[in-house]
């Protein structure tokens, strides 16, 4: 049986400096239909949560595997949704593989779309000024090919996927596809696809943007020359922004963590995992592969003092390999792909790449600002009236977060400033 090709796009925008500060040129501003979302957190499905959660750190920590002592940025958002809404077209052991992968267990097709209709729907409309957010889809269809209507129109309707149809063989349909990431990351992405297959039957894009301005904001008066220190004995020189305050802190024995929110209402926040001097980076992730909640438990709120670097980053990976080791083999296989349930056979078809980029921008920038939280004190902490000191001065793994639904945006591990 002959098969055709799948691709997959995702682009994760994280510029964590303040909604008023886009660059000049930057693109359209992403803007949705309506200001606030048409359900609330107690509609999200939080087991579809946890398992894009887990999903996501799990892919990180073989990203990490792959490529040691480089960063590694991803969305687990855009990398689940995405993966998600191709396993609905997905029939037999394909399908079975995709769901244990992505840990969607015995839900249903239609339960799959409604909980990413509900959970894109909320996180599309964070509901306050210092935080703006978009998760948008599109599925590119092959012109004369054939799809189901139920496939294309789980795909409009719950992940919320624009639609169309195109021919691969012309030079311009690249130029669309890549425009379209462009505009929905606001033109922090400029370029997704570097080419398409001229026989590929269907592209699925995906793209996640968040621009949060911190409650607290960073003084660039209080911003100095520093050392990070990316391995034993080799620094390179960084900016290191420092604040002071009360912040959700712990301290554990493989690491200190700290949590600094986002907009007036916190309805986001960055966790901070700052390895032990003697604790690999790599140890730290594959306690998150095992339990994404260490990025989403409680804290005790602490007085102390951050220093964070300002960053810059941009990352970009084929991640096909680290699906396989997932454990999602046969939708990679194009003699065994079964998308019955996508496109009427033959030909069926197969995922024959799935990119991902990211970049990531953090500085002073953010507005003024809302109280912490109280909330309880983690076993392992220091005692209250001890104030902490946290350096973030050598490498660290950093996550955004939404407060409402604990959906985790974006993780990173940050190995080197460059």
């Amino acid at each position: 049986m002959r098969k055709t090709a799948l691709g997959i796009g995702l682009a994760a925008v994280l510029a964590c400096s303040g909604c008023g500060n886009r660059d000049e040129g930057a693109g359209p501003e992403v803007k949705s239909e309506r200001k606030a979302s048409a359900y609330t957190a107690q509609d999200v499905d939080p087991a579809l949560v946890q398992a894009s959660n887990g999903f996501g750190m799990s892919l990180m920590e073989k990203l990490m595997a792959d490529t040691p002592g480089e960063n590694v940025l991803l969305s687990p958002l855009s990398l689940s949704s995405a993966l998600s809404l191709v396993a609905t077209g997905g029939e037999g052991k394909t399908e079975e593989e995709m769901r244990g992968a992505l840990g969607l267990g015995e839900k249903t097709k239609d339960e799959i779309g409604t909980g990413y209709r509900v959970l894109v729907d909320l996180l599309s409309h964070p509901g306050e000024d210092g935080v703006e957010m978009n998760v948008a889809s599109s599925l590119w269809l092959k012109e004369g090919k054939p799809f189901l209507d139920t496939f294309v129109n789980r795909s409009r309707n719950d992940f919320r996927a624009e639609v169309s149809r195109v021919n691969f063989a012309e030079p311009q349909t690249l130029e669309t596809m890549n425009e379209w990431a462009k505009e929905a990351t606001t033109g922090r992405i400029e370029r997704l696809l570097e080419g398409v297959e001229a026989d590929a039957a269907m592209y699925v894009l995906n793209a996640v943007y968040f621009n949060g301005a911190w409650t607290k904001p960073f003084s660039a008066e209080k911003t100095t020359d520093g050392q990070f220190h990316i391995s034993d004995g080799e620094t390179v020189p960084a900016k290191m922004m420092a604040n002071g305050g009360y912040y959700p802190y712990a301290q554990k024995e493989e690491y200190e963590a700290i949590r600094l929110p986002y907009g007036k209402r916190e309805s986001a926040y960055m966790t901070i995992l700052l390895p032990g001097k003697d604790v690999s980076l790599s140890k730290v992730a594959a306690m998150l592969a095992a339990d994404p909640d260490l990025l989403t438990e409680e804290y005790e709120v602490r007085k102390g003092s951050i220093e964070i670097p300002k960053l810059r980053l941009e990352y970009s990976t084929n991640a096909t390999d680290a699906l396989r080791q997932a454990g999602i083999i046969e939708a990679l296989e194009p003699t065994r792909a079964d998308f019955s349930a996508m496109a009427p056979e033959p030909p069926n078809l197969f995922i024959s790449k799935v990119t991902h980029r990211a970049t990531l921008s953090v500085d002073e920038q953010g507005t003024e600002a809302a109280a912490a939280t109280v909330i309880e004190m983690m076993a392992g902490a220091a005692p209250a009236d001890d104030p902490f000191q946290m350096k973030v001065d050598r490498p660290f793994i950093a996550a955004i977060v939404d407060r409402a639904t604990g959906c985790i945006l974006f993780a990173g591990a940050v190995s080197d400033l460059g």
